[in-house]
């Protein structure tokens, strides 16, 4: 009996060891730091861990927004005091001068991974600090565009010389993770003026650069592309309580993604009343489509359109022309 109890005595001592362990095993703390030895083309990217009681490895996303798209190599392990926190840093190179760049520290141990706060930094321009040769500036009207519509990419040269410079328009679609790659080229007018026309196919990041001396590069702008939904109803005057058939189609195609067919309100806002999976289409000189087909009973008077979500990076929600079916 006395073994048994001095057994059960040790088995309790050793589960609350382990038990006290794993309380004190928690995910790490990571904080960003300001950014240091901003250069055109490079910078120190600067963070500091809490390793809370495991070994911690960590690395910096980076990039012209806040979706970063590039990331350091994997550093560590963190070790040490488990509650104090020890500075990391990372050398990054290849960035564009006079350019905006935001990153973050990610912090991974066994207990999970936390994210540092979003933190920015601009290089300056190359060969001397900014402000004192040219800058570049860009716009997209329209920001947003239905697939298959143009969008013009335009900005101004200012500074020395700035009329009859070579400027390339360059741009990265999504998912965004390669590199910026030339799409056209022009030549500034005597007001440094350039423009560019693009008809983009999925959402899509551009900027442009300038061969002065040294040469500059635009801040990123991004042109989201809608996909494009049509919409036909079987009866616009239906008789009070007709099925009335909503179909139509998405282009690109994004099928398994739902259809929502809404009706305004009377406040002007709109309601989901009916749904419908998009399904596979014939192609059109090499574009994808889906189509979408559902029945609905009318009961009043009401105006109708249909919104697709694709929801996954590559276009913008989608939404048709409206129509009013009138209860005759």
């Amino acid at each position: 009996m006395k073994r048994t109890a001095l057994g059960f005595i040790v088995t309790l001592v050793m589960l609350s060891a382990v038990t006290a362990s794993t309380a004190l095993a928690a995910p790490p703390t990571a904080t960003t730091a300001p950014a240091t030895n901003l250069a055109a083309t490079s910078a120190t990217l600067n963070g500091d861990v809490v390793p809370s009681q495991n070994d911690t490895t960590y690395f910096f996303q980076y990039g012209t927004t806040t979706d970063y798209g590039t990331q350091t190599p994997t550093e560590g392990p963190v070790t040490g005091n488990p509650t104090k926190s020890k500075a990391v840093s990372a050398d990054v190179t290849g960035l564009q001068p006079q350019t905006t760049y935001h990153y973050r520290l990610v912090a991974t141990n066994s207990a999970g991974t936390s994210f540092g706060a979003d933190v920015t930094f601009t290089t300056p321009a190359a060969g001397g600090p900014p402000g004192k040769g040219n800058a570049l500036s860009i716009t997209a009207v329209p920001p947003t565009i239905i697939h298959g519509n143009r969008t013009v990419i335009s900005g101004r040269l200012t500074g020395p010389n700035s009329g009859g410079v070579a400027v390339t328009l360059e741009q990265t679609p999504f998912p965004f993770t390669v590199g910026f790659e030339a799409a056209a080229s022009a030549i500034t007018d005597k007001n440094g003026d350039y423009s560019f026309t693009v008809r983009p196919t999925l959402n899509t990041r551009y900027r442009v650069s300038a061969k002065t001396s040294p040469p500059v590069v635009s801040p990123v702008v991004r042109v989201n592309v809608r996909v494009k939904v049509t919409l036909r109803v079987s009866d616009r005057t239906p008789a009070r309580g007709q099925r009335v058939r909503f179909s139509g189609l998405v282009i690109p195609a994004h099928d398994g993604k739902i259809a929502k067919i809404q009706r305004r309100t009377a406040t002007g806002t709109w309601k989901t009343v009916v749904s419908a999976t998009l399904k596979p289409a014939l192609a059109v000189n090499g574009v994808t489509r889906s189509r979408y087909s559902r029945r609905l009973t009318i009961r009043r008077t009401g105006t109708y359109r249909v919104r697709v979500s694709p929801g996954d990076g590559d276009h913008s929600v989608g939404r048709s022309p409206t129509r009013r079916l009138v209860v005759s």
